[in-house]
């Protein structure tokens, strides 16, 4: 189980669960173990269980059948990207490659910008940069990030390429995520956003706005993601 202690046990046992199914111990149509059998191998209550087996069907992990059990249903993958931690801490096991489609730019602000600016912000500009997230091979995220141009030197001249840019931040200039809030619209994309996630025009795809605040005054991050979600659901926990 790979949460930390101060998670809930339900969590634990979700997570744990969701690694065996992803990993095929157990396959679709077969039957996890009961309830009773559950509550002996994490010593937990049925509360706690049930709790854990609600969870998983929310996922699309398993179906619940009264009187047979949980029966593994076959999901698709989950991408926790409605984290604050970031995407390359949502994917899991997956393998996350990431492509720079335009380096890290320093520039103004658009004039359109999709978050209200202050004062500070508007002055010192920003950085700007794109790209395309692949998932096991496949194109799944497209990201326009904006960062607050504050106590980031030689920042364009970092390599992104195939890196968390939390951790980049983080090691590099002791920046750190505090706080966000994030708008979610169900869109069909439109023929460049076609191309880049190889979908067919008019395709349904999510589209997020981010705005994350940082542990630097006045610093923030802001993107905008396009999801195919095709082959994947967003999840995360609350």
């Amino acid at each position: 189980m790979n949460k930390k202690e101060t998670s809930p046990l339900y969590k634990k046992v979700i997570d744990d669960l969701k690694t065996l199914i992803d990993k095929g111990a157990y396959k679709k149509g077969e039957l996890l173990p009961s309830e009773n059998d559950l509550c002996k191998t994490y010593s937990t209550t049925r509360v706690t269980v049930r709790q854990a087996l609600t969870g998983l069907t929310n996922m699309g992990y398993i179906t619940r059948r009264h009187g047979k059990g949980s029966i593994v249903s076959e999901p698709r993958q989950g991408l926790g990207i409605l984290s604050l931690s970031g995407v390359t801490a949502g994917v899991g096991d997956q393998v996350l490659t990431t492509a720079i489609l335009q380096k890290q730019t320093k520039q103004n602000w658009p004039a359109d910008f999709f978050y209200e600016l202050n004062p500070e912000e508007q002055s010192r500009g920003c950085i700007f940069f794109t790209r395309l997230r692949h998932i096991d091979g496949m194109p799944v995220l497209y990201e326009e990030t904006y960062i607050t141009n504050i106590s980031l030197a030689r920042f364009s001249s970092r390599n992104l390429e195939n890196c968390s840019l939390f951790k980049v931040l983080k090691e590099h200039y002791k920046i750190e995520v505090n706080e966000g809030e994030q708008k979610i619209w169900a869109i069909h994309a439109d023929k460049n956003i076609s191309k880049l996630l190889d979908i067919k025009t008019s395709h349904p795809v999510v589209h997020m706005k981010r705005r994350l605040q940082t542990n630097v005054k006045n610093l923030s991050i802001y993107s905008s993601v396009y999801c195919n979600t095709a082959a994947y659901f967003l999840h995360d926990y609350f």
